[in-house]
């Protein structure tokens, strides 16, 4: 058959074309190359042989230990701070007078306030009573208020009863919970107490220092101090052998004040755990009376009556502030 010339052109390019297709398939790019390799005009080399794998022999797994399971060993608890051992270190007495007269022992108590009705009945009764330190530290034990759990923080002391020195708890201050530590109480008005130290040669006037007491608060604070209670404990310990500690709290207290000191008991922690000791408390939260406790301190600070024996190993006493005074 003929084929024109014009042809042989186009047949040629379409030849040409067609043997191109494979070569531009022969490579596929993969991945992410930074360039492509530039091709080389070399003839397309013949693949390798295939390699045969030689065998080689099988190794024997030498036999390993199986590790023993042992238990783990238990967690040791976290150490948690011990309280330091309180020392056992009884106070002892030095001369000391109340303004210049009468000699202040551990015997003493100034009545600092009491007032009658017209009927001749106790309308209310507070008493600065001296006391004698077991040790140099603080105590505490947890009480219920008010359906309340309570953590007191007191002295140990001794009071000497017409002759008979009985131990006594001297409450310091409270806190809402069950045993909580001295060093777990936040710096809130509940871990501060009131107090008021003096060296000996300053002339001891229980009479002058509650009327100090009684001033405006923003007014009480030239004449007494307040101290962090673990500062107190601090202090304790270096207090001299020679040391008279008094306190000062109301013993009864008339009925027209109960309201606001039910109510001061269930929100402030110090106030039950000063005021709980001469409240009898109802099933319902009200104060119903004052405590037998309270008529015991009574009829002792006013009628020199004997502390009953079923008292004589419970006794309590609470300081609204505390004196101490060093020769």
């Amino acid at each position: 058959m003929f084929i024109p010339q014009r042809t042989h052109g186009h047949l040629l390019l379409v030849i040409l074309a067609l043997l191109l297709i494979p070569l531009a398939c022969q490579r596929q790019y993969q991945g992410r190359p930074t360039s492509f390799p530039t091709e080389t005009a070399t003839a397309t080399v013949p693949a390798p042989p295939t390699a045969t794998a030689t065998s080689v022999p099988t190794v024997t797994a030498t036999p390993t230990f199986t590790p023993t399971q042992t238990p783990s060993p238990l967690p040791s608890a976290t150490p948690t701070a011990t309280p330091t051992p309180i020392p056992t270190r009884l106070a002892t007495l030095f001369p000391l007078t109340a303004g210049g007269a009468r000699v202040v022992d551990w015997s003493y108590a100034y009545i600092s306030q009491q007032e009658n009705r017209p009927d001749g009945s106790l309308r209310n009764l507070s008493a600065m009573v001296s006391f004698q330190l077991l040790d140099r530290g603080i105590h505490s034990e947890t009480v219920k208020v008010f359906g309340k759990d309570v953590t007191l923080y007191y002295l140990r002391v001794r009071h000497d009863f017409n002759d008979t020195p009985l131990e006594v708890k001297l409450i310091l201050t409270g806190f809402f919970g069950t045993d909580t530590p001295l060093a777990a109480l936040p710096a809130d008005g509940s871990a501060y107490i009131s107090m008021r130290d003096q060296n000996s040669d300053a002339p001891f006037e229980p009479w002058n220092i509650h009327e100090d007491w009684t001033l405006p608060v923003e007014q009480r604070g030239a004449y007494f101090q307040s101290i962090y209670l673990r500062d107190l404990q601090n202090l304790l310990p270096n207090l001299p052998d020679k040391v008279i500690v008094l306190a000062d709290h109301p013993v009864i207290v008339e009925p027209d004040d109960w309201p606001q000191l039910a109510l001061d008991m269930q929100r402030l922690s110090a106030s039950a755990a000063r005021l709980y000791p001469f409240f009898s408390i109802s099933t319902f939260d009200q104060l119903i009376s004052q405590s037998q406790l309270a008529v015991v301190w009574q009829d002792y600070l006013l009628n020199n009556i004997e502390i009953p024996i079923q008292y004589q190993n419970s006794l309590y006493y609470s300081a609204d502030y505390l004196m101490i005074i060093t020769p």
